[in-house]
């Protein structure tokens, strides 16, 4: 369409017929608009007064259904059902009326027949429509919109303004709206095409009609649109609930909405994507829309019974009409003749061919003449120049004089431009790289290094205090590096435009950044590429898991979105360092800011699923402004929704609580959002709190991410986290994604009850997705039984494992009721996406969960509700819990946890006996070469420690192979769940392989270590024997050499010290083993897959340990409230007396050990734990295990002392230099007397 070419004008006429086309007063148009908008109550809100926070508040009108008792109830009831994403909203136009009006009436009132439906309790929907568009404000218009196009109505593109002639062009208010489409061409690589809909290239048609036309082109455009799926009215037509109705306001209306092909040609009306415009009022009532449609359309469709001389001249005048326009002509029964001549005329003058003329005939009814006129418009789609751009219809609406509800030149939008400039031709990773950095490598190995801290499973040979070093170290110069980052130029461009402005100018800023970004073609188009790719190698027979694995970590790292700038700056004020410059000015001021954001409906990133970690400083500063700018009126009830990836859990929250969580699967960002819902005052009360908190997390079990190594413990620590959060937890399980969903249960409830006391305990409802049937609940009892059970058993594997028997059942740890928590909601949608509309029954199924499930709360809510300070301390001890959780996580579900656990003691039992057998070994060789005969001499010595050492490797690889063959048989063992852990077998076979080569590794050293000693005792027994031999030749030389001076005592001493030196040069001696260290890293192997990772790391050593007396306290006692109240004896002495029994035993076996006066091996300490473990088998299991902990380490204390001061004895008997040393003072007299006698 040409721009610069404009339509002739017609000149304006007093006729009466002209006086009929609509030309009225502004100030009689002014006093219909305020009439209509004080009738439904809406005066206040106009102009764009109305928000769209204050319609996300949790109020009554947002939760229960309110009978419509007053035209002023209307239009809160269809925002309300809107939200919901109801499409029986458009029916809320009507105030209920119990009273039957027509057995009232009198059916001869002729004149109740005639009069006027203004004073009735109805409204036309279109009128309601435009009324709340016009008092709406533009973020309130942009979310209206959207959702009703996922309702599959039309939308408003020029909306009309009564008070002055200008209507507006609703270019912004469909920004938003983002479609998904797969023309016929794509449907055999099963590719789909996603755009914004104001800048999808399409075919656009419009619908206008003449004054007289007696065919309802609404109801027409209905049927078009329905062809091939169920009857969906996406324009109001007459046969409608009020559409029927006289127009106030919304006559000049134009709506649009769009047809869009699923690429199954028996079901596609069209094969690609068609926009359709619908003028309501006819052409003279509506000049300058009729105007612009024509310009900017593909294709024009008028409908009308004849033609009048005024619409004649506008027909007339237009230009290209032999390409643009198609009449429709409604030919009447009976006298139609002067009608049909008045089209002809109309017709001969625009010298319009057949082909653009479609006649309904009275005998044809609207569904067959709908298929006619489908014709022409498949035709027009082959010509790929027939396309338009809602975007560009911008300087066409500014030609004509509309208005634009957003300005080309908006500061806003500029900004948002060149921030997204930047990345110009850079691939997403590298510009993330260079203008994000704080969030990449370094944070991640940052994340990494503290949870490693925690879990300490890396440490290897080091000493676990020299290893904490290491990381903590490591940990200093990540930090540090990252403190000295100055924010990059896209960064201080961001964070200069989202904290210079007002909420709205920021709002506007970050709409536009987010447009701006989706429409990069460098993110969209390596996006596409990426997820093309991964397809194809996920399809083929062979898989290559690597491959897949680095094109799933690309995919991560390529997406870009307004999180990630608002992560970053949340990562710029967590690294700042106090105090310094710009951290007293800019940086310190974003955790307002970002509370401000959390007010105004934006979410907040609280774990960062890339790098599975917290920023704590920044949640908890952010968090505790938004305390502060509440008047510390913080009251939190917070609620999350988890479930398997693409279960529509986004789609839920959505429904539920009418906010914008994104819910497509294809933009990868990982992690937690929480989003901030004001309570409204009359509901606060009875839910006892300020907010609700509603936490969105991503898809869990993603099938792509799944090539990712530590995916179970990434989806486990999650679930987990965010459960333990909430007071509220909504499970959503799709019933082929049942399984996964139930794995992660079982976690997540093994790991509450690993994690000391889980302090609360969450609500859980189970929502099932895509059940309906009104039978459902009734006759899915046995499955919602089966699920119980199964999670009941899993429960009672867990509490098994971590030896707490009084849980018996799932709802033990959460709060579930079978009966009342439970939910079946219908199919989404309503057809065949992507023209499909969201299902009634989904909409009413998830409103009906949101009001049952808030009454729960209302009756549940304890007197302890916490506010924000309250809630970042939970927050914290919880994520600290999950650090240190190094075990449950990384496993797919208890029963793999059970049998991997299970495998782990039958190995350390065979590690222990391969240890063992190679340690008697190793002491009869240290024996046999320590007590060689000095006569066969060093050589011989030598060649026997090759001859040991060859015998050794023999004797290991026999033990490997006896520990190879166990493991085999282990796994081809029936029961315990051993398939289960196949994926395992090979990690256990390379432990025997290191398992080998460490003891080898240990053993020869030992064998080398006796051999020097054996070398030194020769050494030593040599100084013996010549000692007073060299003492003599060194006093002759000293007096030879100081023939004229007598030395004095000091003196000689030094030469002394010289001549020592020299001779004993060659003696080596024992070092002292860290004998505190090795138990308690055998202390640590004893707990191995326990909760007591935290307790252990707290020890450094045992210095102190086991000094006092050992005394039982209420902490070693499950639930001692109430074994004082139910249980006649005294628990706490029952166990004091066991305990005081098992100290007494195992004092005794470390004295046994010690009268023998050997050196000390770790065999000794593992001796006692297991001397410990057997003495405690018949302690109840409802003894907490940190009695079983706090007495080992008692234990493990005495004997600590003990052997230390019988390896410091072995040492002073038999360490060569420690003998050596006992003579030196004697012989250093016998050398001063040697000097003092001669």
């Amino acid at each position: 369409m040409d721009p610069d070419r404009r339509e002739s004008t017609v000149p304006s006429t007093t006729s009466t017929s002209g006086a009929e086309c609509g030309h009225v007063t502004q100030e009689a148009d002014n006093a219909v608009l305020f009439n209509f908008l004080s009738k439904l109550g809406l005066e206040t809100f106009y102009p764009n007064k109305l928000t769209l926070r204050s319609l996300l508040e949790i109020n009554k009108n947002s939760i229960y259904d309110e009978t419509v008792e007053s035209l002023e109830k209307i239009p809160w009831c269809f925002l309300r059902k809107l939200f919901q994403i109801n499409v029986e909203c458009r029916n809320c136009t009507q105030v209920s009326n119990d009273d039957d009006d027509d057995e009232n009436s009198d059916l001869f009132d002729f004149d109740l027949l005639t009069a006027d439906d203004s004073a009735d309790n109805n409204v036309n929907p279109l009128d309601l429509i435009v009324a709340l568009f016009l008092c709406a404000h533009c973020f309130l218009q942009q979310e209206m919109a959207l959702k009703m196009s996922m309702c599959q109505f039309s939308v408003p593109l020029l909306l009309p303004h009564v008070n002055n002639s200008q209507s507006t062009l609703m270019l912004w208010a469909l920004r938003d709206i983002v479609k998904e489409w797969r023309p016929q061409d794509l449907s055999e690589s099963r590719g789909f095409v996603e755009n914004n809909i104001v800048q999808a290239d399409i075919p656009f048609f419009t619908f206008v009609r003449l004054k007289n036309c007696s065919l309802s082109k609404s109801q027409v455009l209905n049927h078009v649109l329905s062809l091939g799926q169920y009857n969906h009215n996406m324009f109001i037509d007459r046969d409608m609930k009020g559409g029927a109705l006289k127009r106030r306001i919304s006559n000049g209306l134009i709506e649009v909405c769009w047809y869009l092909p699923c690429g199954r040609e028996n079901l596609d009306i069209f094969p690609g994507p068609v926009a359709f415009a619908n003028l309501r009022g006819d052409i003279c009532e509506s000049r300058a829309q009729f105007n612009f449609l024509f310009q900017v359309s593909t294709a024009t469709f008028v409908f009308l019974d004849k033609v009048e001389e005024n619409e004649h001249t506008i027909l007339t005048s237009l230009k290209d009409v032999k390409s643009k326009l198609f009449l429709v002509v409604n030919r009447k029964e009976g006298n139609a003749r002067e009608d049909m001549m008045s089209v002809k005329t109309t017709v001969e003058e625009l010298q319009l061919p057949n082909s653009r003329m479609k006649t309904k005939d009275p005998k044809v009814n609207v569904a067959a003449f709908s298929e006619k006129l489908c014709v022409p418009i498949k035709k027009s789609l082959t010509n790929a120049a027939n396309t338009v751009k809602i975007e560009n219809m911008l300087n066409k609406a500014f030609e004509l004089g509309l208005a634009v509800d957003e300005n080309e030149n908006d500061v806003q939008k500029k900004a948002a431009e060149e921030i997204v400039k930047g990345i110009g031709l850079q691939k997403i990773p590298d510009y993330k790289k260079q203008q994000l950095p704080l969030q990449g490598e370094n944070w991640k190995r940052l994340s990494q290094l503290e949870m490693e801290e925690c879990r300490l499973k890396k440490a290897g040979d080091l000493g676990l205090e020299e290893y904490k070093s290491q990381l903590q170290e490591e940990k200093q110069q990540i930090r540090k590096k990252l403190s000295e980052y100055e924010p990059s130029t896209a960064m201080k461009r961001f964070i200069k435009n989202v904290s210079k402005c007002d909420k709205d100018r920021r709002h506007f800023f970050l709409k536009w950044m987010k447009f701006k970004l989706n429409a990069h073609p460098q993110s969209a188009t390596h996006l596409s590429s990426l997820h093309k790719k991964l397809k194809e190698h996920c399809d083929k027979k062979k898989k290559d898991v690597q491959t897949i694995a680095e094109l799933v970590q690309t995919l991560l790292e390529s997406s870009l979105g307004v999180e990630h700038y608002m992560r970053e700056m949340g990562l710029i004020y967590e690294f700042s360092i106090d105090g310094s410059i710009n951290t007293a000015d800019k940086i310190s001021s974003l955790p307002g800011l970002a509370a401000e954001m959390l007010l105004d409906g934006f979410p907040l990133e609280i774990l960062d699923g890339d790098a599975s970690n917290i920023p704590e400083r920044w949640v908890t500063d952010v968090l505790m402004e938004l305390h502060k700018k509440v008047g510390e009126q913080s009251r939190l009830l917070v609620l999350t929704v988890l479930g398997v990836q693409s279960t529509g859990k986004s789609t839920l929250l959505n429904t539920m609580f009418g906010v914008q969580f994104p819910v497509s699967s294809g933009r990868c960002t990982r992690g937690a959002y929480m989003l901030f819902l004001k309570v409204g005052e009359d509901m606060k009360r009875q839910l006892s709190c300020d907010f609700i908190v509603l936490i969105d997390t991503e898809g869990l079990k993603s099938p792509h991410l799944a090539q990712l190594e530590d995916i179970y413990e990434h989806d486990n620590q999650l679930a987990s986290f965010v459960i333990g959060l909430s007071d509220v937890t909504i499970i959503n399980i799709a019933m082929e994604n049942s399984t996964e969903m139930k794995d992660v249960l079982q976690i997540a409830v093994h790991a509450f009850l690993r994690m000391k006391e889980i302090g609360k305990k969450p609500i859980c409802h189970f929502v099932h997705q895509n059940v309906s049937g009104v039978s459902a609940h009734a006759k899915n009892l046995t499955e919602r039984k089966y699920l119980l059970d199964q999670l009941n058993e899993m429960t009672q594997i867990a509490a098994e494992m971590e030896k707490k028997l009084s849980i018996k059942a799932f709802t033990d740890v959460l709060d579930y009721d079978m009966d009342k928590n439970n939910w079946n909601i219908p199919s989404l949608w309503h057809g065949t996406p992507p023209m499909a509309s969201v299902s009634t029954g989904y909409s009413e199924a998830v409103a009906d969960l949101k009001r049952n499930l808030l009454e729960t709360v209302k009756t549940n809510r304890s007197n302890e509700v916490s506010q924000i300070p309250e809630f970042l301390e939970w927050m914290r001890s919880l994520w600290k819990a999950v650090k240190y959780e190094n075990f449950i996580f990384s496993f797919r579900n208890v029963l793999v946890a059970q049998a991997y656990d299970n495998l782990c003691k039958e190995f350390s039992q065979w590690k222990w006996q391969f240890k063992k057998e190679i340690l008697s070994w190793q002491k009869e060789a240290e024996l046999e070469i320590l007590n060689s005969d000095n006569e066969s001499g060093l050589q011989h010595l030598t060649e026997s420690i090759v001859s040991k050492k060859s015998e050794l490797s023999e004797k290991i690889t026999s033990e490997k192979r006896k520990m190879e063959k166990k493991c085999t048989n282990y796994y081809k063992k029936k029961d315990q769940n051993v398939n289960l852990i196949e994926k395992h077998k090979i990690g256990f076979f390379n432990n025997i392989s290191s398992l080998a080569k460490e003891i080898q590794y240990s053993v020869n050293n030992k064998l080398d270590c006796a051999l020097h000693m054996r070398k030194s005792s020769e050494e030593v027994q040599k100084i013996h024997r010549t000692y007073r031999e060299v003492s003599e030749e060194r006093v002759m030389k000293l007096l030879s050499d100081c023939k004229n001076s007598k030395l004095s005592d000091h003196q000689l001493k030094e030469e002394f010290e010289k001549m020592w030196t020299e001779a004993t040069k060659n003696v080596s001696g024992l070092e002292e083993q860290k004998i505190s260290e090795n138990i308690l890293k055998l202390l640590r192997k004893n707990f191995q897959n326990r909760n007591v990772n935290e307790e252990l790391q707290n020890i450094r050593d045992l210095t102190e340990i086991g000094k006092g007396e050992f005394k039982v306290t209420s902490e070693h006692v499950k639930n001692p409230k109430i074994f004082i109240l139910l249980c006649t004896k005294d628990k706490k002495g029952e166990l004091q007396y066991t305990a005081d029994g098992v100290i007494e035993y195992c004092s005794q076996f470390v004295r046994d050990i010690v009268k023998t006066n050997p050196d000390y091996h770790e065999s000794f300490s593992k001796n006692l734990l297991d001397k410990i473990d057997e003495s405690l088998k018949n302690i109840s299991k409802d003894d907490k295990i940190k009695f079983e902990f706090d007495l080992k380490l008692h234990i493990c204390g005495i004997a600590y002392r003990e052997f230390l001061k019988m390896h410091q004895k072995y040492l002073s008997d038999k360490d060569p230099r420690t003998q050596l040393e006992k003579y030196k003072m004697q012989y250093l007299s016998d050398f001063l007397d040697l000097y003092k006698h001669r």
